[in-house]
């Protein structure tokens, strides 16, 4: 799943939107956050987030010298690493990744909602948050009881600050804030 051109330009908009609101970007040295979900397999995880990197490198100077956190978002748990983006455009990072298997018939114990309280309690200072995933339906069919968690955990920064890429699109987190608004 490589960037193509057009996800490409898609990309660079919509992160020059997100760096664009008022009182998010500053100047100085980026701090930001790239989420990987752990249903990625090893190679499609290592071309994605290296073909992300390289498009921001690209795109602006800005992410020149930046402060990554690069989150595995796991079935068990959610991890954080401080790493250098070449680090993960080169794609060592990914040599020690594991993809996990999820059987059809095995409940689901990660939800949309617990990741996105993680970032606002522990990624609250990064300025552009992406978030990969193979799996947009997971964000499409939320149960009622997490619509309002769900709201909560995008509001008031997080929404402006989020980029989900799917496998055939990307979409922005006020429109998934809004998406969970009219659900309800």
């Amino acid at each position: 799943m490589a960037l193509t051109p057009v996800r490409n330009l898609q990309l660079h908009q919509q992160i020059e939107r997100v760096l664009h609101v008022q009182g998010n970007y500053r100047g100085g040295i980026l701090e930001m956050a790239m989420v990987v979900d752990c249903e990625f397999d090893r190679e499609t995880a290592r071309q994605l987030c290296a073909d992300v990197i390289t498009s921001c490198k690209k795109q602006s100077e800005v992410f020149r010298n930046v402060r990554l956190n690069l989150v595995l978002w796991g079935k068990e748990e959610i991890r954080t690493t401080a790493v250098a983006a070449a680090y993960v455009q080169m794609g060592t990072f990914f040599d020690v990744y594991e993809q996990e298997e999820i059987p059809e018939l095995e409940y689901r114990r990660k939800t949309a909602t617990e990741i996105m309280e993680y970032l606002k309690k522990f990624q609250a200072r990064s300025k552009l948050i992406l978030l990969l995933t193979p799996d947009k339906e997971q964000f499409d069919r939320l149960p009622e009881a997490d619509r309002g968690r769900m709201q909560q955990a995008l509001s008031p920064f997080l929404k402006q600050k989020l980029i989900l890429l799917y496998p055939h699109e990307m979409e922005s987190g006020t429109a998934l804030f809004l998406r969970s608004c009219a659900d309800t």
